[in-house]
Parts: C-alpha cells; structure tokens; sequence
C-alpha cells in the first residue's frame, strides 16, 4: 500500500528498534501497536530528539503502552485503513501535524460514557479549561507549532507557551501529543 501512494516514501523493514542510530532525522515509524513493546526511556529520548515520527496502527481492542503513547504523532485505526487515509495521516504528520483518524477520535470520546466509567467522568468534570485555553488547544491539535498560534490568536508566543503549560498542568500530560488526546478522551476537545 505504501508503495501506491503519491508522495516520495523510502521504505525500510525494521524488526528491532533497540538501535535508534538507525533512523535518521525525519523518519516515520509505522506500526502495529501489537508490535510495539515497551521502549526504554532513553530510546525514547533519542528517537525524539532526532526528530523521528511515529504512527501507530490500531484495533478498538488494542492498548498502546504509554512510552509510545507519549511518543506517537499519530494514531490509525485499521478499520480506517485505505490508501487516502494512509496518506492523509504521513502528510499530516511528516508536517509535525497531530494525525489521529476519525474513527478513533469519536471512540475516544464516546468510550467513557459505553463504558459508564464513574472515574473518568468525575476527571472530565473537574478539569475546566478557560475560553484561551480551549482556543490554545485547539490550534495545538490542528498541528500548529506556539508561533502559529501566537500568530492565529494575534498574543505573544510567550503567552502561547505560558498556556500551553497551564494546558499541560490541568490535563496531568507531560506533552503536547498526550494532551490533545487526553482532551479528546474527556470530552473537552472535539474534532
């Protein structure tokens, strides 16, 4: 399939990632979330800071270790599976864009309340997010880095970055990926 879409793609198998020198900067990581054990934080750590993407393919069943949950850039529902979405989901985060496919995103919020879950209700109701911040993470969702932000909203980058921490600190996430998510998850964000 990757090989049918219209953009340049170099492909590679890669079966063990305990090596990350292997990746050069800028690479994308697909993969099952089956396949993907538990990475040691300071691979973790390399992968991020050589700028490598990751996109994890998943089933409603699946649960995605938090290492790779707090690394991902995105996140594909097999169900969702096509060439277009593929290639929707590689554009949007090669561009350092937050991808996570339609089907996945109205199963995260609809899943506490299937679900009846007391303790995530009670979570979401507790968090309240001033009209900045829902602006803030919002714009943070759609891809946009702190300038582009500042720029949409005509505030400082500084002020950008003083919110987005207060995002962060609200939602307990320890970046701007898990945070997007968790919103989503709590019903605060909708997409």
């Amino acid at each position: 399939m990757l090989r049918s879409l219209d953009i340049q793609l170099t492909v590679q198998s890669v079966t063990d990632i305990e090596d990350p020198s292997i990746f050069c900067g800028g690479w994308l990581i697909i993969s099952d979330s089956n396949a993907l054990g538990s990475i040691p934080g300071e691979i973790a750590e390399k992968l991020r800071i050589q700028q490598t993407h990751v996109l994890i393919l998943m089933d409603s069943a699946d649960v995605v270790e938090q290492c790779w949950a707090d690394h991902a850039n995105g996140f594909l529902d097999w169900a969702d599976l096509c060439p277009e979405s593929l290639r929707e989901a590689i554009v949007d985060v090669k561009a350092g864009r937050f991808h996570v496919s339609a089907i996945l995103a109205r199963r995260s919020v609809t899943a506490s309340d299937q679900a009846g879950d007391d303790a995530t209700s009670k979570r979401a109701s507790m968090i309240s997010l001033t009209a900045r911040e829902h602006q803030v993470l919002r714009l943070i969702a759609e891809g946009l880095s702190n300038r582009q932000v500042a720029r949409s909203l005509s505030i400082s980058e500084h002020g950008v970055k003083r919110t987005v921490g207060i995002i962060l600190a609200k939602l307990n996430c320890p970046n701007r990926t898990l945070a997007v998510v968790r919103a989503i998850e709590s019903g605060l964000l909708v997409m």
